[in-house]
Parts: C-alpha cells; structure tokens; sequence
C-alpha cells in the first residue's frame, strides 16, 4: 500500500516519540488482538488501515495515539481526495487551457458559488444556450436547481424560468441512472417533455450526464441547444458532437470531486459533532446506590451509535437503569437516540411507575418513528438504595440476563413485549425481581450476541450466559463488565464489528453493603 508521503513520515515517527508504541500499515484489520493487557487500535484509511498497538504500560498513550491516528486518517483522506482532483483537472488540460484562469475560481468558495463556477464556465465552453447544475437529493426522488445559465433570453424574449425542484423522471431520470452521456432530441414541430421540465427548454437536443462522487451520484449537469454566431448574428442550431461530450463529462467530474470532497468533509466535521454530544449525554459514571454496584460499557461501531444506556432518577425517588438500542447505526440512527434520551428523562421526572415511562414514551415517540421508518428497543429496572426488589420493564429489548449467587446460575427473563414505534398505544406490564445479596443483573444490545469471528460464526446468547456466569461471581460490576468486553474482543480475534455495543451490569451486595 502507498501511501502519501507526509502520512509516511508522520507513522515513522509515531513510535520513536511513543516510547513502546508500535505502528503498522495493513491491507485489511489484523486477525491477532493486541498482547495482554495491551491495547490495539485500528484506524481505516482510504487503502487499507493503520494499527497501533499499546503496551500495557503505556495505557496512558491511548487517547493521544486515538487522535494522533484520526489525524492520519483524515490526512490520507484530504491527500487522496485532492489527489483525485488533480487527476481530472490533467485530463481536461487540452481541451480546456484556455479556461485555466477560471478554475481556480471554480474550486474556490461554498457549494453554490462551486456549481455556479462550474456551470458557467461549462457553458461558455461549449456556447450552448442553457447549463444547468442540479443537486440530487437521494431518497426523496428530485433534483434540486442549484445553478442556471444561459447564452441569452428564452425563445420568446423574456427569462427562462425552471422549477426550483424537479422530480426525477423522463429525461432527467436517464441522467441520474445512467453511466454516462445521455442526449435526446426535439422531434420536428414539437417539444420535450412537459412546461417546466429541464428538456422543454431545448430547442433541438439537450445533453446531461450524472455528476458523482465515487460510486453515489450527487448531482446532474444538463446541456441545452448548442447556438454557435452566424455571420448575421443570428442563432443557428448545430447538433452535440463528441467535443461538447467531452468537456460536459470533464466538468461533471471536475464538479464530482469539488463538491463531493465538499461534501464528504462537512459530514466528517457533521459526524464528529454528532459524536461528541452522544458521548457527552452518556452518563459520566454509575449512580451511587447503597447496596449496589453498578457498570456499563458503550463502544459505538461507527462515529455516531443508536445504543444508548443510562441512568434516570424517577419521581419517586428510585433509579431507573436503562439500556436501548435504535435500530441502525449511523447520523439518523443517533438523532433519534438522543431524542428518545431527552422524552425519556422528561417522562421520568413526572411519572414513578417504569411501566407509565415506557407506555408515555412509546405514545409520544410513535408517529416520528414510524415516518423515519425506526423502531427502538429498551429495557430498565428501578432500583431503590437498600432494597434487592427490583422492578423491571421491557419494549422488546434482548432477555434480561440475572445470576442467582446462592445456586451459581444465570437465569434467562424473556421479553414478549411490543417494540417501540410498532403500536401507538403498548402496554408494557412491570416484573418485579427479588435478588439476594450477591445476585446481579446483565442489560445488554444485540451487538454482543450478534457479533462474529473471522468464520461468520456468532457470539451468541449461551456463550454470553457462560461468560456472564464464570464473571459474575467478582464482587465488583466494573471487572464484570470489563471481563465481558475482553471476552467478545478475543471471539472476534481483531475484527471491528458491525454493530453497536452496550452492556450494563448490575450487582447487589445486600443492604448496607457497597455503594
């Protein structure tokens, strides 16, 4: 793998400042965990990835090594991003060096001056009558117009005009789900599509081809009529020919990388924001319980998670333990987390029953879920301070996980209720569960059981049950959880996994016993 040569320099000094610290460059994650005790991180590159590994005594480096290979990821990023657009802007050489002054004026500015640029240079290129840029808007089957220039005024002397938003069909949807070129002509005595539409402005042909940015098409540039001068001055149609098709795909992908590299950097910084609130909405350590211990654990497989756990004082006093998972895990997936956390904590403070919480929570969250086409799962036990009777609901979440001290056995407490955003209305009816000293309760998502190793085979509810059972004998729930982490990490033998993982222990020492 190559890679560029600031990021070369940057991983070779990496371990010579870091003491300990040893970095390498891989085709694909590697299959060995890190030594014991140590830590290894993988960060992906545009090719491949870097993996660092930190030795246990060097624990402290972790968070610097993190961010030190973020920076790399993003410059190896930034690097080949730009790379790309030299690339292109090389094989247009030829054909444009008389524009050249104009592309750096293109490149420059926010997405509306880089289409409006790119438009307008397109269409003195080519003298054509109209160029017109149009922004695809993906799942909502429309382009919206983001640029329009013309050679002169519309055929009858005043100004074009063209919906501001167009539907993707006709003529524009060969564009958007083509591969290249699409050009159509105006049949003798008639016109192209229907008034409004971008073909209805063309006189004799209009030419588009999809405008992308790797494989996802983000755009459309549209070419109508070309209109050189004749010796009168008036306008005389030619038809296209393959130089007109060249330079409108040179500046579509000119526009690709400008406007994509664009985009694909504001969503980093999008996603990072969106990363740093989840993390900061995330409790900041376990409630203090007398008679309890309790620890959770919460590793995001991408940016931005739809797991969610935390802990929300109820109006009667007690502490509802809560662990969720929305479906999905990206941007719209944490969005709704973070709207379920705050309805959650609002409906916690008035209400004291965890079954009145979870029924006005799933009342209220309804109709957003169900148009955003998310479901959410959730379960909570309330736990007052010196009392091992606990009360418990469920939404559909993964089995309640609890070990019984005086007969060393996990026992399974399965959920037959309703999802969240299925119903409007649900009921959600309260278990009330005893525990002894020495029990201790396991809350987890779907990302520990689902997770798999290099041979697809999953981690699976016995194998958690095992795990959970030979661990939940140590008297502290933070070991607990930490043994589970370290046990599902060895199972996937180095793989990043695919899914979202929470788990929340819950232990009970008895009245008087540990905070």
């Amino acid at each position: 793998m190559t890679l560029q040569r600031g990021t070369s320099e940057l991983l070779a000094a990496l371990p010579q400042a870091l003491g300990g610290v040893t970095v390498r460059v891989l085709d694909e994650p590697p299959a060995v965990p890190a030594a014991a005790g140590g830590v290894q991180l993988v960060e992906s590159l545009p090719e491949g990835c870097v993996v660092a590994d930190v030795p246990p005594d060097a624990a402290a480096l972790v968070p610097l090594v993190r961010s030190l290979l973020d920076v790399v990821a993003a410059r190896e990023q930034l690097e080949g991003d730009m790379l790309s657009v030299l690339t292109k802007f090389e094989v247009m050489q030829e054909q444009l060096f008389s524009y050249a002054e104009e592309l750096p004026r293109i490149s420059s500015g926010d997405e509306l001056q880089i289409a409006s640029g790119g438009a307008e240079a397109c269409q003195r290129a080519t003298k054509v009558r109209h160029v017109v840029y149009l922004s695809y808007l993906q799942g909502k089957n429309c382009c919206e117009v983001v640029s329009h220039h013309s050679f002169r005024e519309g055929p009858s002397g005043g100004a074009v005009v063209l919906d501001p938003v167009l539907p993707v069909e006709g003529f524009l949807a060969e564009v958007i789900g083509g591969e290249g070129v699409v050009v159509r002509d105006v049949p003798a005595g008639a016109w192209l599509g229907d008034r409004g539409s971008l073909e209805h402005l063309s006189r004799s042909q209009v030419l588009g081809v999809p405008v992308r940015y790797g494989v996802d098409v983000i755009g459309a540039l549209v070419l109508v009529d070309k209109l050189p001068v004749d010796d009168r001055g008036d306008l005389a149609p030619r038809r296209f020919d393959h130089e007109e098709w060249q330079i409108a795909s040179s500046y579509a992908a000119i526009l690709g990388a400008l406007l994509g590299a664009r985009k694909s950097a504001e969503l980093r910084k999008e996603m990072n924001m969106a990363e740093a609130i989840q993390r900061q909405i995330l409790p900041n350590g376990p409630p203090q319980l007398a008679g309890f211990d309790v620890a959770a654990t919460y590793a995001a497989c991408g940016a931005v998670g739809g797991d969610y756990y935390d802990y929300v004082p109820l109006a009667d006093g007690r502490q509802l333990v809560v662990v969720a998972d929305v479906s999905g895990h990206n941007l719209a997936s944490g969005m709704v987390m973070v709207g379920a956390r705050a309805m959650l904590r609002t409906l916690a403070s008035v209400y004291s029953e965890p079954q009145r919480v979870f029924e006005a929570l799933a009342a209220s969250m309804f109709g957003d879920l169900n148009r955003t086409e998310r479901f959410l799962t959730a379960a909570a036990v309330a736990v007052r301070p010196d009392d091992g009777s606990v009360e418990y609901v469920c939404a559909g979440h993964n089995d309640l996980l609890v070990y019984r001290a005086a007969s060393d056995r996990v026992e399974s407490v399965a959920s037959d209720s309703t999802i969240l955003g299925f119903l409007p209305a649900p009921d959600y009816p309260p278990r009330t569960i005893r525990l002894q000293p020495g029990d201790c309760l396991l809350l987890y998502t779907d990302g520990i059981t689902e997770a798999t190793d290099e041979t697809d085979e999953m981690f699976g509810d016995d194998r958690l049950r095992s795990v959970f059972a030979q661990l939940a004998t140590n008297p502290s729930a933070r070991l607990i959880v930490d043994g589970i982490v370290q046990a599902l990490d060895q199972f996937r033998r180095g793989r990043v996994g695919s899914d979202d993982v929470t788990a929340v222990v819950v232990r009970y020492h008895g009245k008087g016993g540990r905070r």
